[in-house]
C-alpha cells in the first residue's frame, strides 16, 4: 500500500514542509488500490483505515462466506507428532506473504523477524493475519516478545494446545498465598474452626468432582460386561425387590 519516493521527489517534498503550519507531516506516496485490497480482507493497519473505503461486492442471495475452522479444531485431526510441523508452516507462509518472498521455504526458522525484514507495520500486519488464520488474539508486540518463527511456533502450539499440567501453576500459586494468609493471620478457636471446616468443604468438593468420571466410568464398564441375571439381581438389591 506504500509506494518508493525518489531522492528528488523527498528533498522537493521535504522543501514543501518547510512552508507548512502543521506539527507533523508525512511525505508518502500510497497505492490506494493496494489499500483497499488490504482493508477488503481486514488487513489494513488501523492508523491507515481512513484513507480509503473498503467495498466488498457480494452476489445476490449469497451469504457471507463463513469463518473456517480454528487452529486448535485443525490441530485436532493431525496427529501429535506433526503439530509443530503444521504450525510451521503457517507461520512460514504467513510471513512470506507478508514481506513478498517467494514462499515459505525462503523463510528461516531460526532467524530474527528484525533481519528477515519486519518493522512495526509489518509486524502488526503479520499478527492480524495470523489472527485471521488461527481464530486466535495475539498481541501486537508479537515479533518483539517472540522474535523467530520458531518461537512463534512454540506460542501457537501453547496457545492452541494448552499444557494440562500448565493450568496447575495459577492454582498453586493461589495456594501458596492462601498457606501465607493462614501463617499470618491468628485466630480463635471458633475462627479456627471455621476456616478448616471451609477448608475441609472445598478439598471433600474437589476431589469428589477428580473420582466422580473414574467412578462413572468403572460403572459403565461393569455394566456393559453384566449378563441379563447381574442386572436383573442388581436391580432387585438396590430397590428392594425379592
Amino acid at each position: 500500500g506504500v509506494q518508493a519516493l525518489s531522492a528528488a521527489e523527498g528533498l522537493a517534498l521535504l522543501d514543501a514542509a518547510g512552508d507548512r503550519d502543521e506539527a507533523v507531516l508525512v511525505p508518502i506516496r500510497l497505492d490506494l488500490a493496494g489499500l483497499r485490497a488490504q482493508a477488503e480482507a481486514g488487513m489494513l493497519p488501523p492508523v491507515l483505515r481512513g484513507l480509503v473505503r473498503a467495498t466488498t461486492r457480494r452476489a445476490a442471495g449469497t451469504a457471507a462466506p463463513a469463518a473456517g475452522p480454528s487452529l486448535a479444531e485443525r490441530l485436532r485431526g493431525v496427529p501429535e507428532e506433526d503439530h509443530e510441523a503444521v504450525l510451521l508452516d503457517l507461520v512460514r507462509s504467513e510471513v512470506a506473504a507478508v514481506l513478498g518472498y517467494p514462499g515459505a521455504g525462503s523463510v528461516d526458522p531460526g532467524r530474527a523477524f528484525k533481519d528477515l525484514g519486519f518493522d512495526s507495520l509489518t509486524a502488526v500486519e503479520l499478527r492480524n493475519r495470523l489472527n485471521a488464520v488461527t481464530g486466535l488474539r495475539l498481541p501486537a508486540t508479537l515479533v518483539f516478545d517472540y522474535p523467530t518463527p520458531a518461537a512463534l511456533v512454540a506460542l501457537l502450539r501453547a496457545e492452541a494446545v494448552p499444557d494440562p499440567a500448565a493450568a496447575v501453576l495459577p492454582l498453586l500459586a493461589e495456594l501458596d498465598r492462601l498457606e501465607a494468609s493462614l501463617v499470618g493471620v491468628p485466630a480463635d478457636d471458633e475462627g479456627h474452626l471455621r476456616v478448616a471446616h471451609r477448608l475441609q468443604s472445598l478439598l471433600t468438593r474437589w476431589n469428589d468432582q477428580q473420582t466422580a468420571p473414574a467412578e462413572n466410568a468403572a460403572v459403565t464398564e461393569e455394566l456393559a460386561e453384566a449378563t441379563d441375571d447381574d442386572l436383573f439381581d442388581f436391580i432387585g438389591k438396590e430397590f428392594g425387590i425379592s
